[in-house]
């Protein structure tokens, strides 16, 4: 509960919906770009003569799509990054960090909790297990205060 009130407090849905407006329209205009490029260089031969030709949809799919997969690291991490955020403005909402890697553990159920970095950079959309399960621990020993074994706090005695 807390990771997802993390992105509503930090705005993430505003910042993406910004991202991902300026991703599009760098999309379409590289589409416009390099549609025109490949008509001008083989459009005569391929028998299309304009972008309005319907013949184009092909050429305009596999550009789209070549634009994509160059784009995805870029959009992993922009969406990797608020994930990270989300998870710690959760644990110092939550101070359950120990919740937090046993959570992180089910990850395992459905993908793969230690990845390559690569592998991370180029297929993963949120942290992995492993960054996720690191991050609660550093959380942990950053934020919580130690207690000593018989002392009146470890006790329970005030």
């Amino acid at each position: 509960m807390g990771h997802e009130m993390g992105h509503y407090v930090m705005n993430h849905i505003y910042k993406s919906l910004l991202f991902f407006g300026v991703l599009f329209a760098a999309g379409f205009a590289f589409l416009n770009w390099s549609v025109n490029w490949c008509l001008a260089r083989w459009g005569s031969r391929w028998g299309i003569r304009s972008m309005t030709d319907i013949a184009v949809l092909p050429l305009a799919v596999l550009l789209l799509s070549l634009f994509s997969f160059v784009t995805t690291p870029i959009t992993n991490s922009w969406v990797r990054g608020q994930e990270y955020e989300a998870d710690i403005f959760g644990l110092n909402a939550s101070r359950q960090p120990d919740g937090e890697a046993a959570v992180d553990l089910k990850l395992g159920d459905y993908r793969k909790l230690d990845p390559g970095r690569l592998e991370e950079i180029f297929f993963f959309d949120h942290p992995s297990g492993r960054t996720r399960i690191t991050a609660a621990m550093r959380w942990k020993k950053e934020n919580m205060i130690p207690m000593q074994p018989n002392t009146p706090s470890a006790l329970g005695v005030h």
